[in-house]
């Protein structure tokens, strides 16, 4: 996050929290404490300090943190933003829309269209893993994790949630590719 606006004092302090003895040895000759609370904290890094706290608010607009204070509103903007993914999750291969189709239509079998779409990593569709090894094993365990819940139904929801992971994978991939050719003609 970078900060929109500039203050010549720095961050202002949080009223009515307590200091320790520490804190108050450390302060320099300005009165001032030597730690003062930046508005990273107040913005979500340190949440526990800032739950403790009622003196800030926040919301979020247009890809930016508006971060409401006594003192006035501080802007952040979102440069960027990324989607962890679990062990199994990351597994998922981008395969062409036509083939991740075929896969949501063969896991109404459970764990069928998630082993096909195991066998396309090794044909050299990517993972988010670096190997193709490792892409193969997890799809392999995922469907079999998905064929042995089939009697409780978890299997049958998951297969399926799966098959729509795959095509919205395919799909998203297929429009980041569209975006960049029409940019590269532009």
């Amino acid at each position: 996050m970078t900060d929109t606006n500039k203050e010549e004092n720095g961050p202002p302090q949080v009223e009515n929290e307590p200091q320790d003895e520490a804190a108050k040895e450390k302060e320099n000759g300005s009165g001032k404490p030597k730690h003062n609370k930046d508005w990273l904290a107040v913005g979500g890094i340190g949440i526990e300090k800032r739950r403790r706290s009622s003196a800030a608010s926040y919301r979020i607009e247009n890809n930016k943190v508006m971060i409401e204070t006594e003192g006035g509103v501080q802007e952040f903007e979102i440069l960027e933003s990324k989607e962890k993914h679990g062990t199994l999750r990351k597994a998922v291969p981008i395969l062409p829309v036509p083939l991740a189709v075929l896969c949501l239509f063969l896991n109404l079998v459970p764990g069928l269209g998630t082993f096909v779409s195991g066998l396309a990593v090794v044909c050299g569709y990517p993972t988010q893993y670096e190997s193709k090894v490792a892409g193969l094993c997890w799809n392999v365990v995922t469907a079999l994790l998905q064929l042995l819940l089939t009697p409780i139904i978890v299997g049958l929801i998951w297969s399926v949630q799966r098959g729509v992971i795959l095509v919205q994978e395919s799909l998203k991939k297929k429009i980041e590719e569209r975006e960049s050719q029409a940019e590269e003609t532009a």
